[in-house]
């Protein structure tokens, strides 16, 4: 798997409340046409506990100030999130992207242990991520 810094939504961030670390300005490309961009988020660095739960959407924006929900993925359980570490399967970026993608993260319950949020986008479509 190819992963680019600047592709990158979160690397090693705690499953919080809060939008992704990293807002990616995608200049004027817009859409990927080609859908050989792909988005994914993983928990790595160890398990997690005590919370409940994490959704993710993912957000898009004109100006970088006002984001609206472009994607909103399954939400994962504590006990889904420690056994796949998936927090958002590796798939194509969907259409209607503007300039501006980030991820945002809402939590249920507050999270301990040593797993972090990594998340971007990669030119490889690898489920395994």
């Amino acid at each position: 798997m190819q992963l680019d810094k600047n592709l990158m939504f979160s690397e090693t961030q705690a499953l919080a409340t809060a939008a992704s670390a990293n807002v990616l300005d995608l200049k004027d490309c817009g859409d990927d046409l080609s859908r050989k961009l792909n988005v994914f988020a993983k928990i790595e660095g160890g398990t997690v506990a005590e919370g409940t739960s994490l959704a993710t959407i993912l957000e898009t924006s004109d100006d970088n100030e006002t984001f609206e929900t472009l994607v909103t993925y399954p939400t994962r359980t504590l006990a889904q999130l420690n056994a796949d570490g998936v927090v958002v399967a590796a798939q194509p970026l969907p259409a209607g992207l503007k300039r501006y993608v980030r991820l945002s993260y809402t939590a249920s319950g507050t999270f301990s242990g040593d797993g972090k949020i990594v998340a971007g986008i990669t030119p490889s479509l690898d489920k395994s991520l």
